[in-house]
């Protein structure tokens, strides 16, 4: 069986959002089988993904659990001033000449700043789904100078 496509994951994202009806993170998001084969195409895609930009990334969203989790900022101050800026950045990262990322990288930000609609959603279902994608990633995306 093919391991699924990041096609296949923001299908059922949009159509299962990032919790089953028990309320658990679905496993699929987090799973080797999904997401190792997931990192390694961003990591031979044109351009391929680089630890540095998948850091930027990730590193924005860390700032947002930070304050979050401190509870010095609301969650609708941080989706509307912060978390919706991830969108924006992957559009500009991508219509750079030449582009910075992928254009999976770009989708994968996409499709899950739209399924994104809580704070649960954001702390239990976005970043461990962004976390497996850097921890299974880290074989595949190399060091490359800043850009």
């Amino acid at each position: 069986m093919t391991p699924p496509t990041e096609e296949t994951l923001s299908d059922r994202l949009r159509r299962l959002g990032y919790f089953d009806a028990a309320g658990n993170l679905r496993s699929e998001l987090v799973a080797r089988d999904s997401m190792a084969p997931l990192a390694e195409d961003m990591s031979k895609a044109t351009p391929p993904l680089t630890m540095h930009q998948l850091r930027r990334f990730f590193q924005h969203c860390r700032g947002i659990e930070a304050r979050l989790r401190a509870r010095t900022s609301s969650w609708e101050t941080e989706r509307t001033l912060r978390f919706a800026t991830l969108d924006r950045a992957a559009a500009d990262a991508l219509g750079k000449s030449p582009p910075k990322i992928p254009s999976m990288f770009h989708d994968f930000i996409q499709h899950n700043v739209a399924a994104v609609h809580t704070e649960k959603d954001f702390l239990e279902g976005f970043l461990p789904h962004f976390e497996a994608l850097v921890g299974f990633g880290s074989q595949f995306f190399k060091e490359k100078e800043r850009s």
